[in-house]
Order: structure tokens, then sequence, then C-alpha cells
């Protein structure tokens, strides 16, 4: 598992997308979604995570692009990340873009470029549209990109792209690049928009053996939901797409070229990954699995193209919900599949959902196909989750501990403690930390406290352990009063010492460094170098990777042999360069080389230990805020298949009943109006009968019943339906004064037909509006906050606070206004026949729960304990907090909250923050019998983290130097 819905300060991860640089890392992207229902808009940044040893351990998350106009925290959506590579070992990220707000500016594409394997990347820079001409929703594939090997244009990169204006047009095709993605143009297109038949959508690319490109998109329109076109040989030019006959679930689908594994000639199997059904409703995604098209068997068309039969190869990849996905060939021929996932087993609680996790899964090609694989599946382990510290240069080599392995005091801050019964630290291989035959530096400071008598015990060793394998040691001989080295190549090993009274026994630190340079190594322990050496090395200290390498064992050998160290060890580093005396001595004295940092693969400065505790999941029901004004509401009862109706405004709607009753929200800054103008506009349906049907609730705000027996909460806002009395009635009170409303209609409007409320406030007064019937102004003064400075509650459609009197039937499109509405904005949302509706737009809008399918759904998150109750953000990041035994108190500037000593808390669950740190932080009450357990805790020693996270889970900027970041614990007396 790379990525796990809920964690690290988003609400989800989405589509994945993964491709292979020439130096062999993985880079796995997506979008990280702030919104805790996964919505596609809002703030959504495009993360990433390397791996540099073919998928078995991931680096941190770090924020690929995030913000706009040069501020990373203002709220942006970036989406649809493609990735390409090149054989020049440059890579581009093609993604688009948009204002977080929905309507408030246009999709465009950028693209970033990264020279350094993916560490960091330059700004976002334009890409062209598809069809510049045209407006209309723009997307970028979401998958990798190609660089064409065959053809008349060899280099040219090629990414795909759609762009379609609703029901007029829908365009698929690619863009290209022939200038190393300094520039981006686009290749031509044709619109393939067919009613009912044909709209691609989501397209990704696959190069053929003549160098044109199969362009596969997802077919939104079809039960069979593929589509395809084959490019003409410039690899650019697309010509209308043609339904493809493959089931899928309607859902992106990726493709890849397979160079390692084919039948007549290299590149003539292409590959794609998909769910393969729809499940009972039909509209599911399910059952992930491969399908194979072998180009040299293909049938051709009578224009001479080759018609696609693609066919399922192997077991399903994943049983039950999936979704998203790209592939990758790895350096050793294994494919490489990241996807969307529903819950996997041992996850806890928590609904299932097609996007729950992001997973990653090496798949060997051998026994899909019956012809050549080159190469083979490199021995190796994948990682699980365990106690880890992170790496502290850009390459995220974090090391796992074992056994009795923890932090003490070392030479700098912390270090690695061992008692010498088996514990260690160890760093998975990956390419970053070969050294191949190259120059190399290792550098660490120890201290232990040995008998003359003790028995070698391994510092540090690497890559190899058989006797005949490439490796390198390090290893203290007390018996020998000295510190011996062993570098073995291909082609010769050498050895070194270093003469030291029982291996430089005692309470101090010492200072010690391996260099090679060419066939000499040298050892230094402290001022005292090795001035001999026992043979040459010769070749590489590492095996092919198809043959196997381990990684590095601090404190022991990465396998067994000789006796694990006893004592401390401090800054592990590897320089991928031979350091000279002057930066040695600089390492020794100062912690740096001054000058050699650049080459620096491996910092442990033993600093953090990041504890790999589950997170439980919880499954929330939520009705997303589709004007980004971070208003989410709370499904009551949460979202089930009957829940789902369709709607009045677009396709989908919610069901009401006393089992399902409404949707609500808890005060907001974005729906306090005060004394200002406002409009609550919702579409209601519902079956009544006069003298049978009870009142029914469909719009509750700020305050209680102001009829109720008991002191009413004010103020209040309301409108319910009173078929026994045949109208609607709505009221407005403030601590000023009270204003009510009726509008006749049989049994309340109960015919089972959409009906629009509006309930208004302008300066004029308040009025409430069903359709077109509008009542007249009546003056109301005052604001709807309480006259106590407590906070009002928030807004319920569907029913009562509480839940009493729940209607029986359907809302559509609640939004909110901060301005009133004109009549004639009110008639344009109920045209008269021969009239056009008209949207009131997004003008002065302060939230909307649109009730879509896509923005009404159940996803499972990780999330504190609390009891339900939280506490919204003012600001436009939505990072609220949850509350759990504390309790509203007079506060320095309004309201505060108040502790006791029962263990209150207010928890806000990591998120991002405009330092260089990300921060998580939970505010905690003492318990009587002391501090409480607070969800996260942390101290200069250790750190919590989902296991969804391989190793550190901060989010690093890619423009600053990888830092750890920290949960932190404030108690309050």
């Amino acid at each position: 598992m790379i990525d796990w819905s809920g964690t690290g300060g988003y609400g989800c991860y989405r589509i994945p997308t993964l491709v292979r640089t020439e130096p062999g890392t993985l880079l796995a992207y997506a979008e990280a979604r702030t919104s805790p229902s996964c919505a596609d808009r809002g703030a959504i940044d495009i993360v990433v995570r390397r791996s540099t040893n073919e998928g078995r351990t991931w680096g941190p998350v770090r924020v690929v692009l995030s913000g706009e106009n040069g501020d990373p925290e203002a709220p942006f959506t970036h989406g649809n990340p493609a990735p390409v590579a090149e054989e020049n070992g440059k890579s581009h990220l093609l993604s688009i873009g948009e204002p977080a707000t929905p309507g408030a500016g246009p999709r465009e594409a950028f693209v970033q470029t990264s020279e350094d394997d993916d560490l960091t990347f330059g700004p976002p820079r334009p890409a062209s549209r598809l069809r510049p001409e045209l407006g209309g929703w723009l997307g970028t594939s979401p998958a990798h990109g190609i660089q064409l090997k065959n053809g008349d244009h060899p280099g040219r990169l090629v990414v795909g792209a759609y762009q379609g204006r609703n029901d007029k047009d829908q365009y698929a095709g690619v863009l290209y690049s022939d200038d190393h993605g300094a520039t981006w143009h686009p290749g031509a297109s044709q619109n393939s928009l067919q009613d009912d038949r044909l709209k691609p959508g989501e397209a990704a690319v696959a190069e053929l053996t003549d160098g044109r490109v199969y362009v596969g998109a997802r077919n939104e329109v079809s039960s069979l939901h593929r589509a395809y076109a084959l490019t003409g040989q410039d690899g650019t030019t697309t010509p209308a797409f043609k339904s493809l006959p493959v089931t899928t679930a309607n859902t992106q689908a990726s493709l890849l070229t397979l160079r390692k594994t084919y039948d007549k000639k290299e590149g003539d199997t292409l590959l794609m990954a998909a769910p393969s059904s729809s499940g009972d409703s039909g509209t599911d995604r399910r059952d992930l699995r491969l399908y194979a098209w072998n180009t040299s068997a293909a049938q051709t068309a009578p224009n001479g193209d080759p018609i696609p039969d693609w066919k399922p190869v192997g077991d399903l990849v994943k049983p039950g919900k999936s979704g998203y996905s790209d592939l990758a060939e790895l350096t050793n021929g294994e494919i490489g599949l990241i996807y969307e996932s529903g819950n996997l087993p041992g996850m806890s609680a928590g609904a299932d959902w097609s996007a729950a996790t992001v997973n990653f899964r090496r798949i060997d090609p051998r026994p899909l196909f019956t012809y050549t694989t080159e190469g083979k599946p490199a021995p190796g382990t994948t990682r699980p989750a365990a106690p880890t510290t992170p790496d502290a240069s850009p390459h995220a080599n974090d090391a796992y501990f074992s056994g009795d392995a923890t932090l003490g005091a070392g030479r700098f801050g912390q270090g690695l403690q061992l008692d010498g019964a088996g514990g260690k630290a160890d760093v998975p291989y990956g390419h970053s930390l070969d050294p191949g035959d190259g120059k190399f530096t290792y550098s660490l400071f120890f201290r232990h406290n040995a008998a003359a008598t003790a028995e070698p015990a391994i510092l540090l060793s690497a890559y190899g352990v058989t006797p005949d394998a490439p490796q390198v040691w390090i290893r203290a001989e007390p018996q020998a009063n000295r510190i011996l080295a062993h570098v073995q190549g291909t082609e010769g090993t050498a050895e070194v010492s270093v003469p030291g009274t029982a291996a430089f026994s005692g309470d101090a630190w010492k200072h010690l460094t391996l260099v090679r340079d060419g066939t000499k190594i040298t050892l230094r322990v402290e001022d005292t170098t090795s001035t001999s050496q026992n043979g040459e090395v010769r070749g590489a200290v590492t095996s092919p990777p198809t043959a196997g390498n381990h990684g590095l064992g601090i404190g022991a050998r990465v396998d067994t042999g000789y006796r694990p160290f006893k004592g401390g060890i401090d800054e592990v580093r590897l320089y991928r360069t031979a350091l000279d005396k002057a930066q040695i001595d600089s390492l020794k004295d100062r912690n740096t080389t001054g000058t050699a940092e650049g080459h620096l693969t491996l910092r442990l400065p033993f600093h953090v230990i990041d504890k790999a505790d589950a997170a439980a999941l919880t499954a929330v029901s939520i009705a997303e805020d589709v004007a980004g004004k971070c208003v989410d509401g709370t499904v009551l009862g949460g979202v089930t298949p009957s829940s789902r109706v369709g709607g009045h405004i677009d396709t989908g709607a919610l069901a009401v009943d006393a089992d399902h009753p409404g949707v609500e929200t808890p005060f907001h800054p974005n729906i306090d109006v005060g004394s200002r103008a406002f409009t609550y506009a919702l579409w209601f349906k519902h079956k009544s009968s006069a003298t049978t049907s009870p009142d029914q609730t469909l719009l509750w705000a700020y305050g209680e019943n102001p009829e109720a027996t008991t002191t009413p909460r004010l103020p209040s806002l309301g409108a319910v339906i009173e078929p026994k009395l045949n109208r609607v009635r709505a009221w407005a009170q403030t601590p000023q004064g009270r204003v009510e409303h009726l509008i006749p209609g049989p049994a309340g409007f109960g015919d089972d037909k959409w009906h629009l409320l509006t309930l208004t406030r302008d300066t004029a007064g308040f009025r409430l509006g069903v359709d077109r019937t509008l009542t007249a102004w009546t003056p109301l003064t005052g604001a709807f906050r309480p006259s106590d400075g407590t906070t009002p509650l928030g807004l319920r459609v569907g029913s009562k606070p509480g839940g009493g009197a729940p209607l029986t039937g359907a809302i559509d499109d609640v939004r909110h206004y901060d301005r009133a509405f004109t009549a004639a904005e009110v008639n344009g949302l109920v045209p008269g026949p021969g009239e056009m509706y008209e949207d009131p737009g997004n003008t002065d809008i302060r939230l909307r729960w649109s009730m879509e399918p896509g923005n009404v759904q159940e996803h499972s998150v990780t999330r504190p304990t609390a009891t339900g109750q939280s506490t919204p953000d003012a600001s436009e990041h939505c990072n609220n907090a949850y509350v759990k035994g504390a309790f509203s108190y007079d506060g320095r500037f309004g309201k505060g909250l108040k502790f006791n000593s029962t263990g209150g808390t207010v928890t806000l669950p990591y998120t991002e923050t405009p330092s260089r740190y990300r921060t998580s932080s939970s505010v905690t009450a003492p318990t009587a019998a002391g501090p409480s357990a607070a969800p996260w805790t942390s101290s200069a020693s250790t750190r919590r983290h989902s296991p969804a996270l391989t190793s550190t889970p901060s989010r690093r900027r890619t423009s600053l130097p990888p830092a750890p970041s920290r949960s932190c614990t404030c108690r309050s007396t």
C-alpha cells in the first residue's frame, strides 16, 4: 500500500500515475485531495513518492504542485497528473489546474520539468490545450506519457489529452513535444461525440512497432466503456475514435508497451489495466485485471490498420473494489502496476469504496505469456510496516529498526543505541545506494565499551552476504585491537585496518570513514589513517540487479554472521564520491563536508523513530460543498443505494425519510448571515395526503424550534410543509423579532413533483417563495446571532435538529447566497413554457450541496475518536478540528473552549501549514490521574504515522531540503 485515504493531511489520494525514469526510479504520482469527501474540486495538490528499488519501499509524500501564482498555500485545484520520462534522464509532469472555487476560471494545462531524477521540479509553465480555439473541459490523460522509439519521429514526447464542451463536442488525442519538453503542441484531433454511443475521455497512450500511437480512452456513454484510435505515422494526428468491444467498468484504463516481453519483435505486445466489472449495480468499479494485445498476431482492417484484440491475461489483480491505475515496465522486465483499491484485508472499520487506498504491485510477466521474456524478476522482499528512521538526504533511503534498536544520546543530538542482542537498523537496497565500480565514502560515528576478549562486531555491512558476492563491511575487532574494513568487488578484494586499543573502546565518540578511489581503499578512525592495503578493489561492489543485492545493515550484518554491535552509532552517511582530508575533517568536527553534499545519497541522523501504528478507518457520509467554501454536510443515516434518486438539477438527488433525515452542517463562518442579505434555495418533492400526512421539514438553520415550550434557541430560520393545512410555512426570527410567511398548495405541494423553495432576506425584509410564487416583503430587524454571544446551530435540510418531522421525499441542489435573489432570478430557475433555465451562477455563493452521486458519498477516512462535534476553521483551508470533552466558554474574543479534568481534546488532523514542517497538533486536557493519551504523541525520539506509509509521511515540497514532520501534543491545565 502506498497511500491510505484520510492520512497525511488529505481527505484521500486519487488518480495514481506511474513512470520509470532512465536511472530506474519509479515515480508514483497522485492527486492529494483536501476534501474529506474526496471530491475532484477544491484544494487539490499533486504529490509524488519515489522508489529506487522496484517498488519494494517508497519515499515520503512530496508535494510537486500546489497553490497558484507563487503562493503554495492558496487553494487551487490541480489534477490529472501525466508524467513522461526521457532517455536523457529528464522527466516532465503535465497536469491540469483551475481555481478551487468552481467556475472562477478555466481549466488549463501545465508542465513541470525535473533534471535530477525527480528530486526537485521546476515551476509550472503553461502547456497547450488540445483544441486551443475551444473552451470546455480539458484533461491530460491521466496516465504516463511516452517517448517514441520507432517510426519517423524517435524521441518525440507524447501525452494523452481530451477536451469537450458538454453535449456539443468531444475531442481526444495527444499533446506532444519535439524539444525535450520545452514546448508542447496539440496533435490534430477530431470530434468523436456520438449521442448515446461515444464520448472518449481520459486518453492513455502506447506506442506500436511502426511508431504510431494507440490512444485508448474511457467511453462514458457506452455499456462497453472503451474506445480507441490509431494515430498517423507522426504519432500525433488522431482520427475519430471507435468503440472497442471490451467490457470494463466505466472508468479510466491504463496502457503499456512491453519492451522486454514480446512475440515477434520488441514492442509488439501492449497491456491494459482496468476494472473488469461494474457489479450488480452497473455503476460499480470492481475486479481489476490485465488485458493484452499481441499486435504481431493482429488482423488488419481494409485500410491496413491492425484491429485491436484485447484478451484477459492472468488472474484478477484485485478482486472487489478498484479504480484508476497506471503501468510501468521495471528495469528487470517485471510489470509495475499502481492502482486504486477498496479496503484491504486487515483494515479496520470504514466503508468499502473503490479508492480507499492506492497500492503498488509487481507482476511477473512470464506466467502471462508463452513467448519471449527478457530479464527476470530481481530477488528481494517488500518490507512490512515497521519502525523507521528517516533519511535526511533527498533520496529518502529510510532505515528500518529491528530487535531492541532504539535512540539515545548521540554524537550530534540523538543516535542509534544497540544492546548487542541482534538489534540493528536496515536500509533496503535502492539504486541510489549502489556505487557500482565508482568512488564512494561511508562515514559514521561510533562509541562502545568492549572487553579486550570480545568477539568481532559489525559496525556496517552492505550489498552481498555470501563469500563470493560483492560486498562492503566494517567491523570492530577488540581482540586484535583494530577496526577492519573489507571491500569486495566483482574482480578484486581489498582489506585495510586502523589500530586502536580494544577497537577504540571507551566513552568518547569516534569518527570513521571508508573511502574507495579506484582500486584503493582508505579507512580512517579519528585522525588515524590506514597505511597499508591487502589486495586491490576491482569491479563493482554490488551484484547486477537481477542477481539481487541487500541494502545496508547498521550494527549487524544484513543477514546473520559475526556478533552484533553493542554501543552507539550516529550520523551514518554515504557519499557517491571520494572525500578528501579537508572534507573528512569537516565531517568529524562540524558534521558536514561543506562542499560534497551534492554527492550525498544517505544520511541517517537518528533523531526520530517513525512508529507504524495502525490507524482505524471511520465511515463518513458527506455531501460535498461544490461551491468550494468548506461547508461540507453530513448525510444523516448514511448513503445507501435507496437514498440516490433522479434529480431535478443534473442527474442526482437525495431521498429523505425517517431513517435518512437529510443533511446537516455545524455553524460555519460561510453560513453566518448576521444581518446581511441572503438567499437559501433548494428543490424538493414529496407525495403527501392532506388528511393523513404529518408535517415535514424542508430547512432549519441557526436555532431550535421557536414554538417549543422550553426556552427557544434564537435566532431561527426555517421552512416546513404542513400537508393537513395545505401549505408551506416559513419563518425568520432574530432576537429583535419574528416574521412568518405562508404559501398555499394542495397537501403542501405534495404532488410528487419538483418544487423550488426560496428563503430571502433583503433590506426590504424577509420573504418566502415556492416556485414562482413569492410572498410580499415583511420587515425584519436584527441579526441571526444569539444575543448571549453563544454560537448558533448550523444548517439542516430534511428534518428538525435532532431528526424530528423528517421529509418523506427528496431534496436537490441546496444553495446559500450572500445576496438576495431578485424575482427575475427566481423565475429563471423555474422557466415557463418556451423559456430557458437560467442558473444564478456562483456570484456571492456560500454553499452548494448539489446532491450529485459523485458529491454525495460514503468514504473511509482516518479520523480521531471524537463525539461528532467539530469547530470550523474560518480560513479558506477547511482545517476543521474535532472536539471531545470540551465545551463553549467565554473566550478572549467572543467564545472559546473550556477543559476540565476529564480529558477533553480538540484535535486538528495533520495538514499543510506554510512552514517548512507540516504539523499535526492536538490540544489535550489532563485527566485527574495525569496527562491523557493524545491521538498522536511525539517527543524528540518518537513519531507516529499510518502503516500506509512505509517511510516518513511528511509532505515535503521539492523546493525545500527534505525534513521530518512532527505531530505535537499541547496540554492545557
